[in-house]
């Protein structure tokens, strides 16, 4: 029976501590032609990470809304609990509904700060995740009604009786309420 015996520098158990220590972190994200990183996990807003700029802007996905405008202000506020942005830098973007912020360079040079805006916006998402779960249920839950409605909601064929007219609009005096005038008429 063979005994083998691996020597390792100082340099190689360092990169494998450093290996284990290593935090990793899934986020559905693209590169641009011009090396920015775009952030699309969020289901309101798409977040692009600028390394050349240091700067963070946010987009709205679809349409521009109160609901998006609270996520974008959450998310700076919460990257400037966690230290990651700077609050005075924090402003309207050039385009439409968006919001920019510039983070700061490290200190500490061997700290990436992209990787900090990064890991900071996964801990973002995360808390946004139960959010996401309960519109997702409420969705859910309008178009089963929608779908198939309990016998409360529906009323069944034959239960509404049939009168030759009904309401306050007569079908044959239709055309004077699309004019915008019109005479009250029993």
């Amino acid at each position: 029976m063979a005994i083998n015996v691996k020597v390792k520098s100082d340099e190689e158990i360092q990169a494998e501590k450093e290996k284990e220590n290593a935090i990793q972190i899934e986020l559905k994200i693209r590169k641009t032609l011009d090396g920015k990183i775009m952030i699309l996990d969020h289901t309101h807003i798409d977040i692009i990470v600028d390394t050349a700029q240091n700067k963070i802007i946010t987009f709205p996905k679809d349409e521009m809304s109160d609901e998006v405008y609270e996520v974008q202000n959450s998310y700076f506020r919460y990257l400037i609990q966690e230290g990651v942005a700077d609050p005075s830098s924090i402003q309207a973007g050039n385009v439409y509904g968006s919001l920019e912020g510039i983070y700061p360079k490290p200190v500490d040079e061997n700290i990436s700060d992209a990787q900090i805006v990064l890991l900071s916006t996964k801990k973002f998402l995360e808390t946004q995740k139960s959010l996401f779960q309960t519109e997702e249920f409420i969705e859910d839950k309008i178009e089963d009604r929608f779908v198939e409605p309990t016998p409360e909601d529906s009323t069944p064929l034959g239960k509404v009786p049939e009168e030759p007219k009904k309401g306050s609009i007569s079908p044959s005096r239709v055309r004077r309420y699309l004019g915008g005038f019109g005479y009250y008429e029993e």
